[in-house]
């Protein structure tokens, strides 16, 4: 275990790479969630919810649950301080129900208010390929993986798609 007084930068740094770990993690975990094995018998019943609520995030199979929280066990071979895992845990805990908000902001007054939803993640519910992390990442954009929610994103997604329904059904689309 560390401490503030006793490894300032180190604790700093880890506050910091906590939330870029938990973006690569949770993009990395998902894209994993929509193959095979994983898809069919756990990550599913969390995309039953097409038209999500704050709810529909923690909705899941307990098994996908275990994987999301599961990188919190990188802390048995980091040092680092409870303050470090739990900040981990609540990123993970208090993501789920805001990126499934179903809408993207509290408006307080006549201001735009106050960002909580993830429209972003909406379209992963709708679409299922794509946007599998979180907005304030590169990861799908990197990865070929983003859609943006305008028309010009479902003809990408229609581009992407184009092989893979080609391959599963042995005709040109």
């Amino acid at each position: 275990m560390i401490t503030l007084e006793a490894n300032p930068v180190w604790f700093v740094a880890l506050i910091i790479l906590i939330p870029i770990w938990a973006g690569f993690y949770f993009y990395a975990r998902h894209r994993l969630l929509h193959v095979g094995f994983l898809c069919r018998h756990a990550h599913s019943w969390h995309h039953k919810n097409i038209n999500t609520g704050p709810w529909s995030g923690l909705a899941m199979h307990p098994v996908e649950s275990f994987i999301l929280m599961s990188d919190t066990l990188l802390f048995i071979l980091i040092p680092a301080h409870p303050v470090h895992v739990i900040f981990l845990l609540f990123h993970h805990g208090i993501g789920a129900p805001t990126s499934h908000a179903g809408f993207e902001r509290v408006r307080v007054g006549g201001r735009s208010g106050v960002e909580v939803g993830d429209f972003f993640h909406q379209l992963h519910h709708r679409f299922f390929d794509c946007n599998y992390g979180t907005w304030e990442t590169p990861w799908d954009s990197w990865f070929g993986t983003f859609h943006d929610g305008t028309s010009e994103g479902d003809q990408l997604a229609r581009a992407r798609r184009k092989p893979i329904l080609s391959a599963e059904t042995g005709k040109p689309v």
